[in-house]
């Protein structure tokens, strides 16, 4: 960093003039009564620049935002890989806003941001995660690099998000299959001699475990516990740190027979050799072919959380199976039904209580 020059004090007749110039701010100048209070104006305003306050905006007015998230990508894939959501939304919004210079992102183009993503069909969940990220390019510019970006744009987006009532929260979803519905879905899949991929397997193994399907078609050989009858998910999704944040969970119901009855093809260590897309293309031609609607693959881990929680496992054990960090978060994965309430009728309740 550029040292900050001496300022300088220039008596013109009874009076005196501080002047201080560096480089990344506007020159500034002031006459005072006394030298003194130039003296005492000019340390403030070098104190000022130190905090990095004042700066000008010229020194990045050729610096677009393309750039800018080309350089927090190349930073931040030094500790770790980004995520893929992340990767694909910082993508976008270089296609979308890439072109405009750090200093013309104010809040009105971010208004018109959000007006063009709602208007092409995202949601309010959508446009908050695109904000979130284009934040965190901002912020490192402004912490980091120590450019004199505007935070203020981003909370001027988000106020008027709130203004016309686009809701930033997800709505839970509590869509569960019927047992019907997973075996049919399951037969559908085997009646096909050209299915190559074990949906079936898949299915019944994502119920019994309530992994995600980027957690199930990750797992290795390696990470068997055959004695143990577990298995180490490895990189598990977490908040704040998902690169080495490792579990080893159990594999109830039928998943470890699941996992037994899997061909083992010479150099490869995955146990499902299969690929995401794959899978998230598959599930849904099935749920189209048979008429079942609503329904993903990623509600078949909802139902194994539930289903753990009626079979008489504590919130922690079904915590350590699901991997929630925060066991609050499993409320949305588990609901109580009306009709199993009648599982318990008012008679066996009395003769418990004078028990």
């Amino acid at each position: 960093m550029d040292k900050i020059q001496m300022a300088t004090f220039q008596k013109i007749g009874k009076r005196w003039r501080a002047r201080i110039r560096r480089k990344g701010f506007p020159a500034q100048s002031e006459m005072f009564d006394t030298k003194a209070q130039a003296q005492e104006w000019a340390s403030r305003q070098e104190a000022d620049m130190r905090a990095l306050k004042f700066q000008d905006v010229r020194i990045i007015s050729d610096k677009t935002l393309g750039s800018a998230i080309d350089r927090y990508i190349e930073e931040q894939t030094q500790v770790k890989p980004l995520g893929k959501n992340k990767k694909a939304v910082l993508s976008n919004l270089k296609l979308a806003l890439g072109k405009h210079t750090m200093p013309a992102l104010t809040g009105e183009v971010l208004i018109d941001y959000v007006k063009v993503r709602k208007a092409a069909g995202a949601g309010g969940v959508t446009i908050a995660v695109d904000l979130t990220y284009f934040a965190s390019v901002i912020k490192a510019a402004k912490n980091i690099w120590r450019w004199p970006v505007n935070l203020d744009a981003v909370e001027q987006a988000r106020a008027y998000m709130a203004h016309i009532g686009l809701s930033t929260r997800s709505q839970e979803r509590t869509r569960r299959p019927t047992k019907v519905e997973l075996g049919n879905i399951s037969t559908w899949f085997l009646v096909k001699a050209r299915q190559k991929v074990p949906m079936a397997d898949l299915i019944a193994f994502a119920v019994d475990t309530a992994m995600r399907l980027s957690e199930i078609i990750n797992l290795k050989w390696a990470d068997l516990n055959e004695q143990d009858r577990t298995i180490i998910i490895r990189n598990r999704k977490h908040p704040r740190a998902k690169i080495g944040n490792d579990q080893e969970v159990p594999l109830l119901g039928d998943a470890f027979d699941i996992v037994k009855r899997q061909p083992k093809v010479d150099k490869e260590e995955r146990i499902f050799p299969i690929n995401e897309g794959t899978v998230s293309s598959l599930f849904p031609r099935a749920c189209n072919a048979l008429g079942i609607e609503d329904l993903r693959f990623h509600d078949l881990r909802h139902e194994g959380v539930s289903r753990l929680f009626e079979q008489g496992y504590s919130i922690e054990q079904v915590a350590l199976v699901s991997g929630h960090r925060d066991w609050r978060m499993l409320a949305r994965y588990t609901q109580i039904r009306a009709k199993d309430l009648h599982r318990i009728s008012p008679t066996t309740t009395q003769e418990s209580s004078s028990k």
